[in-house]
């Protein structure tokens, strides 16, 4: 039975001895080819696995090949010449062939894809219209009868308000992920409230991807997929809208209301928030041990009296407090460099006139000027 090498060369009877070489050295005349020829000989008999000893057993055949047709050469090529150039030749075959076998071994034990092919598992029969009936009838109602839950139980699930989340709906529920589909047999397939009640039941209860599969009727892979289209539209449609520094319009609003509720040059509340890690390696659990003793990161975050939150500076070890976040934080690096806040804003306090805005703290952060600390017990009418 013949056999072929890797780079196409035809290769030597399997079985042979180094003497039974001969005929296929004489019949290649490419160099590089006799030493592939001899290479896939010596690789199939004799499992060779070093370099080194496969060049050496190499030369011992060519000094078999010598032997018993004398020197064909007729001198024209120096026989080191010859054994360095076989020597380069092998060696560059015989990491291809160590390449072939580890793809081949990889191919091996990968893992079939478990296509439209015989012997697919059946996909388990969901029912897509019991799960969207499921949602209308809890939380819209269902034949005239009014929802199951009431509206501080939506806010409660969804952490949002009714008219949030219907906002938020209306904007996701055209994107192509989240439409609507038939599939091959003509049946409809999940409807778009189904994924975004799925996606936020993770979000907002931390639940496992395959935990709403009793209640929307949508598999795991199809949930994971609904969580990540729905964060990455999130960001895309929201972020250019709420994540971002306030106008000059939004910088006079918030100065109003803060000023009349006595608060004047108070541009918004600042304040750092530890979140809990569950998945946190090992390797980092020390750094991100707080002081109640779990793992968690900071969150840093700026917000105004509607809850705007306007700045956020995540990924802080959970071991670090509020002071440590705050001379990490792009906002203090800002602050450092005069880019923020705008000084062409004013405000008169006791008198005096004052054009750097200030955020309300609380106890732990240090004296800044753009640092303001109420009192924690005030007992004068000055200090209220």
């Amino acid at each position: 039975m013949r056999s072929t090498c890797v780079c196409g060369v035809p290769g030597v009877v399997r079985g042979s001895t180094p003497a039974s070489v001969v005929a296929t050295w004489d019949a290649v005349t490419d160099m590089e080819c006799r030493a592939t020829a001899l290479l896939c000989f010596l690789w199939h008999c004799w499992s060779v696995r070093s370099p080194e000893i496969l060049i050496s057993s190499l030369i011992q055949t060519m000094d078999v090949h010598d032997e018993a047709h004398g020197d064909d050469m007729g001198g024209a090529v120096d026989q080191e010449d010859l054994s360095s150039g076989l020597a380069m030749a092998v060696s560059h075959h015989l990491r291809l062939l160590q390449l072939a076998r580890r793809v081949r071994g990889c191919q091996r034990w990968r893992r079939r894809h478990r296509g439209s092919v015989r012997g697919r598992a059946p996909n388990k029969k969901r029912d897509f219209n019991l799960g969207l009936c499921n949602i209308l009838r809890d939380y819209w109602g269902v034949d005239g009868e009014p929802p199951v839950f009431d509206e501080a139980d939506f806010e409660s699930r969804f952490r949002m308000p009714r008219a949030v989340f219907m906002r938020v709906y209306n904007d996701i529920k055209d994107e192509p992920f989240f439409r609507q589909r038939v599939n091959a047999t003509g049946r409809p397939q999940a409807h778009p409230l189904q994924k975004v009640v799925a996606a936020l039941r993770v979000l907002s209860n931390s639940e496992a991807a395959d935990r709403p599969d009793e209640y929307v009727r949508l598999s795991k892979s199809t949930t994971n997929a609904a969580v990540k289209s729905f964060i990455e539209f999130i960001v895309n449609k929201y972020e250019s809208t709420y994540l971002r520094a306030p106008t000059d319009e939004d910088i006079t609003r918030i100065l109003a209301f803060n000023k009349d509720q006595g608060l004047p040059g108070c541009i918004g509340s600042l304040d750092c928030s530890h979140w809990e890690w569950h998945g946190c390696p090992k390797s980092g659990a020390g750094k991100h041990k707080g002081r109640s003793g779990k793992r968690s990161i900071v969150l840093e975050t700026v917000c105004d009296h509607d809850l705007w939150v306007w700045h956020v500076f995540a990924g802080s070890p959970g071991s670090k407090n509020d002071i440590n976040v705050l001379k990490q934080s792009p906002l203090f690096s800002r602050v450092v460099r005069g880019e923020w806040p705008p000084r062409h804003f004013s405000f008169d306090f006791n008198g005096q006139r004052y054009t750097y805005f200030y955020y309300l703290v609380d106890g732990i952060y240090p004296s800044y000027f753009f640092l303001v600390l109420p009192h924690q017990n005030p007992g004068t009418p000055e200090e209220l």
